[in-house]
């Protein structure tokens, strides 16, 4: 008996030895609906997919995740969350559920909540934040600050990237450029939070750039966009590209440029893919103060569509992934916290995106369910605007499976992955294939069933019930399913209409400006809401589900139960 208590003391000494790895990936906005249409993009229902045994069933990367669970996701003062509590209560669990639009800042007493980030940090854990949106915007935002208002960007940026009360100072007092709110001024700039005291974030990678350069373009440095080589980045008409444009804004309302500060405070600053995917990851270990900064555009990074067709110097999301694990791991051998987030799922939800088009040189959204067939900047053949949605989610999917093959690994130690959502958004719901044919002559070029049975023969009576030649409903065509084809881009599948007439998958919304009160008219970032929806969960784990399996069994969660979940993991209550 006391061999086996030395056997498992021994056991259980190794495995709290191992690198304790979470992974938090978080779609906002994101709902059933797009996962869906996602599959039936990629074929499922076609033939060799039809069933759950084939191979190819389950075919995305949430799907595998062998442990999910539903949740609810209202605010602390709303049936329906914005991004900022809904995401502070995965930063700070109960004490996060708090008011629409606060950043793990307690409204009621004005105090910080610390996060899960920042308690990770103070024990030992390397952490990282990632992000399609700015890293300055919500998601993101609650794990590594705190402000009583989530549109102050600029001031978030400066708590980002600072670790004492002096660093945050000197970012105000150190501007040499004129500026009309230059220097340090305590009630004008809020105060470094004290949660944040003692914490520097080991990786940031995501958009936001115009929050982090000076204001009067005069004094940028860091805004070329440049390869691997420190070369400048030309588009095919030889444009040299810029995280903000000529003559454009940024966010900030005084002339420091926090790249600079960044790169000062042993952040490794780079703004390409290329750049990215070719990092000395020798610079990064235990011993130093080096740090990764990636800044990809001056606002959110492009939507998918829109990074393969005109933006490929920018990292996917799943690129991003990839070098913040290989990063993150070279800088604790006590493992690490992330938070991955597909941001722009929501985006496109709340622009009511089925079709978009250009009018008058503007990006303008179709409000209705039709998916006509305009191509989104009217230049890109054969695109549409679910297509946007749909790989705004794969893109989010390749991701997830880049955290899934790492905690699969034993050589990593003990993993945890957990994916959800945030919130819902649009009322999102994959309502009908695009019928060029317009079969059912419902004027709207939208059908949703395979053709009826019918019978060919010649019969002496009119219904004639007795078997004879059964013609399948659109047994032609193998059925009434979407008709896309894979193509490959920066190594990764992807799907598009077979051709302009093919059957396509068409996106409604229930939130849309002519159901929720907000006007007739949207633009790029139109009237379409959060909506109150259970969002559903997904876990898995290296320890044959010990941690991941605490979702499951226990009916309908609160959005505040998974906190707890990932401190337990990391043991940062003992």
């Amino acid at each position: 008996m006391l061999r086996l208590i030395i056997l498992f003391s021994i056991i259980t000494y190794i495995a709290d030895c191992q690198p304790k790895n979470v992974i938090l990936c978080i779609g906002d906005g994101f709902g059933i609906a797009p996962k869906t249409a996602t599959r039936m993009a990629l074929g499922q229902g076609t033939d060799g997919k039809r069933y759950s045994s084939d191979a190819e069933f389950k075919i995305l990367a949430l799907d595998k995740l062998r442990y999910q669970a539903t949740a609810t996701t209202h605010s602390m003062n709303s049936w329906i969350t914005d991004s900022a509590p809904g995401a502070s209560v995965y930063a700070c669990g109960k004490e996060g559920k708090i008011d629409n639009e606060v950043i793990s800042f307690n409204p009621a007493t004005n105090l910080p909540i610390e996060t899960i980030l920042e308690q990770a940090k103070k024990q030992g854990y390397a952490v990282g934040l990632v992000t399609t949106t700015r890293i300055t915007h919500a998601t993101p935002a609650a794990f590594g600050s705190h402000i009583w208002y989530r549109e102050l960007e600029e001031y978030i940026a400066a708590q980002l990237i600072s670790s004492t009360q002096k660093e945050y100072e000197n970012i105000f007092n150190n501007s040499v450029f004129p500026s009309s709110i230059s220097g340090y001024n305590s009630l004008r700039d809020w105060v470094l939070p004290q949660p944040k005291v003692g914490v520097e974030i080991d990786v940031l990678l995501g958009g936001g750039a115009k929050y982090f350069l000076p204001k009067n373009q005069n004094y940028f440095k860091n805004d070329t966009i440049k390869d691997k080589n420190r070369n400048a980045i030309k588009d095919s008409l030889g444009n040299v590209q810029l995280l903000i444009k000529k003559n454009g804004k940024t966010g900030r309302e005084d002339n420091i440029d926090l790249i600079a500060i960044a790169k000062s405070r042993n952040y490794v600053s780079v703004n390409s893919r290329d750049a990215l995917l070719n990092l000395d990851y020798s610079q990064f270990n235990e011993k130093n103060n080096t740090k990764l900064l990636g800044l990809f555009n001056g606002s959110h990074l492009s939507y998918e569509q829109d990074r393969q067709v005109y933006k490929p110097w920018e990292p996917s999301l799943s690129d991003m992934i990839l070098v913040a694990i290989e990063v993150l791991k070279r800088k604790s051998k006590k493992g690490f916290f992330l938070m991955v987030e597909g941001g722009r799922i929501d985006h496109l939800e709340h622009a009511n995106a089925g079709a978009i088009k250009i009018v008058d040189n503007k990006i303008q959204i179709k409000v209705d369910s039709t998916a006509n067939p305009d191509a989104i900047l009217g230049n890109i053949p054969n695109v549409y605007g679910s297509d946007y949605l749909i790989k705004e989610v794969l893109a989010f999917d390749y991701a997830i499976e880049v955290a899934r093959t790492f905690i699969k690994s034993p050589k990593n130690g003990n993993s945890l992955l957990v994916a959800t959502s945030d919130h819902e958004c649009g009322g999102s719901a994959v309502v009908s294939l695009h019928d060029e044919n317009d079969t059912h002559k419902h004027g709207t070029k939208m059908r949703t069933y395979a053709d009826e049975i019918t019978k060919t023969g010649v019969f002496t009576t009119g219904a004639n019930p007795l078997d004879g030649k059964i013609m399948r409903g659109d047994a032609i065509s193998n059925g009434w399913f979407p008709e896309y084809v894979l193509y490959d881009f920066q190594g990764k599948k992807y799907p598009k209409p077979k051709s302009e007439t093919a059957k396509r998958i068409v996106i409604s919304y229930g939130s849309n400006p002519n159901t929720n009160g907000n006007g007739t008219e949207c633009s790029q970032f139109g009237a379409g809401n959060h909506t109150p929806q259970d969002i559903v969960v997904y876990a898995d784990d290296s320890m044959n589900g010990k941690f991941a399996s605490l979702i499951s069994g226990k009916g309908l969660l609160d959005n505040t139960d998974i906190n707890p979940i990932l401190k337990k993991f990391l043991q940062l209550d003992k």
